[in-house]
């Protein structure tokens, strides 16, 4: 995804930053630029400061505390983490369990085994991943393992949660009009100078040259999710890799969910996704319903949600 207009000009500025695996940007409309750049390096300190927290990878981390606990074991969490973990499973419950956090371990194994017989997973995997494993206590922040070698994977949904705090962050800093960017999420504020809000184009995940909708975002955000990154995104109700949809956007106020939704959107049949969006009328969503370089109207599915709160224009 991109910005449609990226010849900035004025008090228009535009900041990056590595973290997460990945580059953050900010861009503030309409502010100073040395308090803008303040401002953004105050976002981007938070957003590592979150990745401390959140990535199984770091062995300090939180979440790989986390992981290494065992059954019966409790730990006391961060409202951060407590936070998000709480969110993903919000998502887990309204998606039957299609979006889940915690089944790191299959997607190590397809990572590592790609075309392997799913048969080869050890018993262990299978009986040690979804959310009903822990116990989140929402008055103590607590967190207790139900089964043993639990492992916590926040890459579907925590580049969208620290987008979200980014950008409060930068409204404790009065920033009124700014967009925050990791490339497969993006969250605005307010509006882009000249425009009804902050443009955003997403493309074909099979040829990223074919643009195929526009997106007009005002305090909203848009998360994609794609083929195109490999064998990433797991089935949990199979365990293998998705087969189906080549790509998926989510739209809806906070980036976390929508980080989430975009991935839980790559798995769900379309008329799945088509119920779900009519009962979560916060959530909208556009489909590629199969890889295709370049793909016609008829290959798209867009949740009859969108045209109520979005400006939405396919281009193609």
């Amino acid at each position: 995804m991109s910005l449609i207009n990226n010849n900035f000009k004025n008090n228009i500025y535009r900041f990056s930053h590595q973290a997460m695996n990945t580059i953050f940007e900010i861009v503030i409309d309409n502010e100073e630029k040395v308090y803008a750049e303040q401002a953004s390096n105050a976002a981007f300190e938070e957003i590592d400061r979150l990745e401390e927290e959140l990535s199984r990878f770091l062995p300090n981390s939180e979440v790989a505390r986390i992981n290494s606990l065992a059954v019966g074991e409790e730990l006391r969490l961060s409202s951060d983490v407590f936070e998000c973990l709480n969110i993903a499973k919000h998502i887990y419950n309204i998606t039957k369990g299609i979006f889940d956090i915690t089944a790191g371990h299959i997607i190590d194994f397809w990572k590592t085994t790609e075309g392997s017989n799913n048969n080869k997973l050890k018993e262990s995997v299978f009986n040690n991943f979804g959310m009903d494993k822990i116990i989140l206590d929402e008055t103590n922040y607590l967190l207790t393992a139900l089964t043993n070698d639990i492992n916590i994977d926040l890459g579907g949904i925590g580049k969208g949660f620290a987008i979200d705090k980014a950008l409060e962050l930068l409204t404790e800093w009065d920033i009124t009009n700014a967009l925050i960017h990791s490339g497969s999420t993006v969250k605005a504020k307010g509006i882009l100078t000249g425009n009804e809000g902050w443009p955003v184009s997403i493309s074909n995940p099979s040829n990223s040259t074919q643009t195929i909708a526009e997106i007009i975002l005002t305090d909203n955000s848009i998360s994609g999710s794609g083929k195109q990154k490999g064998t990433h995104i797991i089935n949990p109700k199979t365990t293998l890799p998705i087969k189906d949809n080549a790509g998926a956007w989510a739209v809806t106020e906070s980036a976390a969910i929508s980080d989430a939704m975009s991935t839980a959107f790559m798995i769900m049949p379309i008329e799945d996704i088509s119920n779900f969006c009519n009962i979560h009328n916060e959530i909208s969503c556009i489909v590629i319903k199969k890889e295709i370089f370049n793909i016609i109207k008829n290959d798209i599915f867009i949740s009859n949600n969108f045209h109520e709160n979005i400006i939405l224009n396919i281009v193609l």
